[in-house]
Order: C-alpha cells, then structure tokens, then sequence
C-alpha cells in the first residue's frame, strides 16, 4: 500500500466511514426481458452496460476536484422478432469541487454534467447536448453520521427536470451502514466478511432520455427506472471487486414520446420497441476498482 495512495482517498472523505467506499472504475452490464403490455406476447429483451471512471484531485486545503466519465449502451431487441432492434447510448462527464468547511462539519459537492444521449444514427448535433448540475450540501456531526441536501438538475430531452435530493449516511457499527441519497440511490449494507464480502438491499430510480434521430422526427425515448434489489459485494483480491444483484423493476418504461412533449403518462406508438411493457425481474452483473475507507482507515491507523 502507497501511503500517498492511502492519504488521497482519506482525503476525499474526510476520513468519514459513513460513507464505505469510492469505486475509481466500475463496470457492469445489466439485463431484463420483459412481456409487452399488449396482446402480441412478444417481449422486450434489453441489455444495459455502464461504465464509470472516477478521477480526483485533492488539495491541501481538504477541498476536492471531481472529474467523472460516465458512459451507458442500451441494447433493445423485440423477442421472437428480432429484426426489431435499437441501442441507445450516451455519454457524460460530471465535473466539480468538493469544499470542505474550516471546522470540517460542513462540506459542498457542486458538479456540472455536460451530456450526449441519442441513437447517434445522424451527426452528432445540438439535439442530442443535455446539460445538467448538482448540488448537495453535507453536515457532519461525527464520524459516523452524515445529512445530505440538496437538488438535481438536468436538461433532460422533455425539458427541464428536477429532483430534490435528500440522504442519511449512517454507520450503525461494523457490520450494518446506510448511506445514499433519495429518491436516486439508497443502500442497507450487511458485512458478512470483513474486507471480504458484503450484502445488502438497494433501492434505485433515476430518470433520462435519449433523443431519436432525423429519420425518428427528433422524437426521443425516455427511462423512468425504480427498482429494489438484494446485492453481493465479493472482493477477489484487496479492491478488485466483482458484484452481482438480483431484483425487480417497477418502471414503465422504455416508452417514445412525440419530439416537443412532455407526457410522461401516455406513450407516442411510433417505435414497437419503446412502448409500454410489464414490470420485470432484473439482473446485474459487474466488477470494480474500489477503495473501501473503513478498511483504508484501519490500514492508516495501524501505520500511525
């Protein structure tokens, strides 16, 4: 272990465990078939791969540079028919500061997120540019506990979209920790193994969009995701991780929508694929490069 290594994940948090971990790279692909709400009993088989890059730069005030990649395809294939297919992609990069206060009780996360989201069948153009921002506000008042609150932006395809946002990350003892932030992602974690294995239940909704292209009229394809999961975290060796989750989805999307519109009740049927399906089981699969900081700050005090 390089103690600067060490140091710089210390840093990011604050050398805080009730947030466990930070994942510089994470990948994983997430997969669903579902059956159409209609009478043809064909199904929707879609295939979801994420990847996330995580790269900071601290500073000796404690404050925090942010810089993220993100990136998701989305394979979608109508079953038995499969000549009925799309893929959606898109790309962003999250960039901010983290700002620590001088009694360390307080901390600022600000993040823009310049964004693409499309089919990316045309030249790529102001059509598919989203633009979006964070801010969240922490208040600290042990090493066990963290408030969070604060707003999601997003110029979203639709128009604008917000989401307040609200979170408790809460280190119970050694074994149990909540931590997240509502109504985009929460956690119950259990540690069967230390440094080892790790459980839990994680609750998910977020919601995005993809613009069509020219041939499509600019119309674009909208996700409203909730889903419940139970995860296994497995550590193959110190920070390599492989994790799966099982769960189900309440959504009822992927649905199209009329270019201009922002209807989120009532689909446009212009696409067999994105149009209303049942709710579904789904599977998720993926590995990371995590640094746990409850295992880091034992490391460190052992060092000291």
């Amino acid at each position: 272990m390089k103690i600067k290594f060490l140091i710089l994940f210390a840093i990011i948090t604050n050398n805080l465990l009730s947030q466990p971990f930070a994942d510089i790279l994470n990948f994983n692909c997430q997969t669903f078939s579902a059956n159409y709400q209609d009478s043809t009993h064909w199904k929707n088989k879609t295939d979801n791969y994420f990847f996330n890059l995580f790269l900071p730069k601290n500073f000796k005030s404690g404050n925090t540079l942010l810089i993220r990649l993100n990136s998701e395809l989305i394979n979608s294939t109508i079953s038995p028919d499969s000549s009925y297919s799309s893929s959606l992609s898109s790309i962003s990069m999250p960039i901010g500061m983290k700002l620590i206060s001088k009694n360390k009780k307080w901390e600022t996360v600000l993040l823009v997120i310049p964004k693409f989201a499309s089919d990316f069948k045309d030249v790529i153009d102001k059509y598919d540019f989203q633009y979006g921002a964070i801010f969240l506000e922490h208040f600290v008042p042990s090493d066990k506990l963290k408030i969070k609150l604060g707003v999601y932006y997003n110029r979203e395809a639709f128009g604008n979209f917000f989401v307040p946002l609200v979170g408790l990350d809460w280190r119970i003892n050694d074994r149990v920790n909540f931590y997240g932030v509502l109504p985009t992602n929460y956690k119950l974690e259990f540690t069967l193994f230390k440094n080892k294995l790790y459980t839990g239940i994680n609750f998910k909704s977020f919601t995005r969009s993809f613009r069509l292209s020219k041939k499509n009229n600019y119309d674009y394809v909208r996700y409203d995701e909730m889903q419940v999961k139970v995860f296994v975290d497995y550590f193959v060796v110190p920070k390599v991780l492989v994790f799966a989750e099982l769960g189900y989805s309440l959504s009822r999307s992927p649905w199209q929508h009329k270019y201009g519109t922002n209807d989120k009740k009532e689909p446009y049927y212009g696409n067999p694929i994105y149009t209303p399906i049942k709710n579904y089981p789904i599977i998720s699969v993926g590995f990371a490069y995590r640094v746990r900081f409850d295992i880091e700050k034992k490391k460190e005090d052992t060092i000291n």
